[in-house]
């Protein structure tokens, strides 16, 4: 415990200096940041990123947006900006000039024009443009002159209810030209496409969360009549709202639901299936954390984009608080920015995420511009941190941890980075420090078990000695008082009494 308390009045040190250091990075912020402590509480934390300024329509030179929906980096270095309310699709590169509009297409001598698009996505190995046409119930494939070379509609088969209005939202494609699309009324994940637009199925469906409502509902469908199941209520899941994909093909989902707990956030295989799931994914909790004291007030996160990095880390929307939350690839919570307001760094609707090296880029749809965040020294530090340590460099990212935390010593990834750190050189006593400050109960009894082992093969010897001069005692004991040469005070007096 001395130890422990000799880290902890470090931390408070640390903790002291950092809140001296942050006052230049987080005072030019209109928004508080933070991170979560061991606790699960929000405590301050330095800026990973800073808003640097936002950019409109007027300042691009293309006339004002209005309602904007979605955005798209593609790789050559352009974005491409979903204005809905304008039926335009706007390209400008990374330095917001000004390239081009898309407001016509051509297709088969035939002029289209577009109803209020809501998504765009760029092919990166062909330069197709696919745009989700949502009130015209299509997605048109063309190239960067609007030729367009095909239509995705509404499928033509059984399996898709014709029932249901056909409405677009969002759209990607993955190496084999799959085309996923996001339909507003379909609950039972993406429609799948071919690459000829023949219709393949439903992808990544969420699953119906187990609620008490839920499994007493399956309970009496057990025991009910075949008519009594006509009749009675049919669970179905909520249809995940927005998706992306990495460089190996694997799709992530995330859903806008202040509701449901499970499948917020996925990482599906070809397959569909969540991988997140059966890795076991280091922190499965995804937006702001309820404290509990006050949970019946607060308001859920609702996440409504999502993108993938350059280094695998997810930047996650949250439209219900205006804020963006940065994980890296195992999940763990990087950095938290953002908030609701009209300052710079504050939205009043968050409708879309992209990032593209060290910055981030959030669209407003009722601001009609988009906000630049731009990764701080401290962000900077954490990021080389977590890819050191993510891809398998623990020793590397020693340091670079222990930098983390002359910045902001309240930051749990770093003593639980530093544990790992150590451990992994089989330092464990030391590791067992730092799990201990992170409450890491499991990575705790890890370390000690490797500190046991240690010790007790450092020390073998000196126990066989140990154990052998203490059976030769017990030997040597039991025969001494089988001989009577051994022989009690009150054995005696027994003895005299009889």
């Amino acid at each position: 415990m001395s130890s422990l308390k000799k880290l902890l009045s470090l931390v408070s040190a640390a903790a002291l200096t950092v809140s001296a250091l942050a006052v230049n990075v987080s005072a030019l912020e209109a928004y508080d940041p933070y991170s979560y402590d061991r606790w699960g509480d929000a405590v301050s934390s330095q800026a990973g990123y800073t808003a640097e300024k936002y950019i409109d329509g007027e300042m691009i030179g293309c006339g004002n947006f209005y309602e904007p929906a979605d955005l798209y980096i593609s790789h050559d270095n352009l974005m491409y900006i979903a204005d809905r309310g304008n039926n335009r699709i706007v390209i400008t590169d990374l330095d917001f000039n000004f390239k081009k509009e898309m407001t016509e297409f051509t297709y088969n001598g035939e002029t289209l024009t577009l109803k209020r698009p809501t998504g765009v996505f760029v092919d990166q190995y062909t330069g197709n443009i696919y745009i989700c046409d949502t009130e015209n119930s299509r997605v048109l494939k063309c190239d960067t002159d609007g030729v367009v070379d095909r239509i995705f509609g509404k499928p033509e088969t059984e399996l898709y209810d014709q029932n249901l209005t056909y409405n677009p939202s969002k759209v990607l494609v993955d190496k084999a030209g799959n085309v996923y699309v996001v339909v507003r009324s379909i609950t039972s994940g993406a429609v799948m496409f071919n690459s000829e637009g023949e219709f393949l199925g439903f992808y990544g469906a969420n699953r119906v969360e187990a609620t008490a409502e839920v499994i007493a509902n399956a309970f009496w469908n057990l025991i009910s009549t075949d008519a009594q199941r006509e009749h009675s209520q049919k669970q179905t899941p909520i249809g995940f709202t927005n998706f992306d994909i990495d460089e190996d093909g694997f799709i992530y989902t995330v859903t806008d639901s202040q509701e449901m707990t499970t499948d917020l956030v996925k990482k599906l295989n070809p397959r569909g299936d969540n991988i997140l799931d059966s890795v076991g994914a280091a922190d499965m909790t995804f937006g702001d954390i309820s404290p509990a004291y006050y949970s019946m007030y607060a308001k859920n996160s609702s996440l409504n984009d999502i993108d993938i990095g350059p280094n695998g880390e997810l930047n996650i929307l949250d439209f219900q608080h205006g804020r963006v939350f940065q994980y890296d690839k195992e999940c763990w919570l990087l950095f938290i920015m953002g908030g609701s307001g009209n300052q710079l760094g504050l939205f009043n609707s968050a409708a879309a995420i992209e990032s593209h090296d060290d910055k981030i880029y959030v669209l407003d749809s009722l601001k009609n511009n988009i906000t630049i965040f731009k990764r701080t020294v401290f962000g900077e530090i954490v990021t080389e941190a977590s890819n050191l340590y993510n891809d398998g460099l623990y020793e590397e990212s020693l340091e670079p941890w222990r930098n983390v935390l002359k910045y902001d010593g309240n930051y749990r990834r770093a003593y639980i980075g530093i544990g790992n750190a150590l451990y992994n050189r089989y330092e464990y006593r030391e590791a067992m420090d730092y799990f201990e400050i992170s409450i890491s109960r499991g990575r705790y009894n890890r370390a000690y078990e490797g500190y046991r082992d240690l010790w007790l093969k450092a020390n073998y010897m000196k126990c066989i000695v140990v154990i052998v001069i203490l059976i030769i005692l017990i030997i040597v004991y039991k025969r001494f008082r089988k001989k009577g040469k051994i022989v009690y005070p009150w054995e005696k007096k027994r003895k005299g009494g009889v």
